[in-house]
């Protein structure tokens, strides 16, 4: 009897190991330009939700808002009761923190012959103004930036385009 020798299995190459950081990698940079598309699409800008934009008294408002605030188109919004105009020159936010009794200079704002709505300047720079609805529940908040096209003598002109949208909102006190 002839004896032959054992067969060797084919040799195979060594298994390289799993390298767990190119996958996490990976996940971070698809994770990364999912959130572009979403923000590229959606048009959101950063600007956040107000404290309170759920309120129901929120929805219906911001339907009722202009396409156009002085030749300003309207860019769609993310964040909830959130509206801009232009490239965020005007920004709106429903639900922001009621004003209480203030100091500060109470205006009614509205068209001739139209709704007025009491607003009160809460801030301003040289870049911006915002204004805040005085009496109002959820309130409602107006920043205005200037830049080309708008200046600072044209920001309570947007407040009247606002008016009749805003007064939808239940007013529980005036100013004085």
């Amino acid at each position: 009897m002839s004896s032959t020798p054992p067969s060797t299995p084919p040799s195979t190459p060594p298994s390289t190991p799993a390298r767990p950081g190119r996958l996490v990698v990976g996940l971070v940079v698809v994770v990364l330009a999912a959130v572009a598309v979403w923000v590229y699409v959606t048009g959101s800008r950063g600007v956040e939700a107000a404290p309170d934009a759920g309120d129901p008294a929120c929805a219906p408002l911001l339907r009722a808002l202009p396409q156009t605030l002085d030749g300003l188109g309207r860019t769609p919004q993310g964040a909830t009761g959130v509206a801009v105009w232009g490239d965020d020159q005007v920004v709106l936010r429903c639900g922001a923190l009621v004003l209480g009794p203030t100091t500060k200079a109470c205006i009614p704002v509205g068209p001739d012959g139209g709704p007025s709505v009491d607003w009160v300047q809460d801030a301003s720079n040289d870049r911006a103004v915002r204004f805040l609805t005085y009496g109002r529940t959820p309130a409602v908040e107006v920043t205005v930036r200037f830049g080309p096209g708008l200046t600072r003598d044209q920001a309570t002109s947007q407040l009247i385009d606002l008016a009749g949208p805003v007064s939808a909102v239940e007013q529980t006190r005036t100013c004085l």
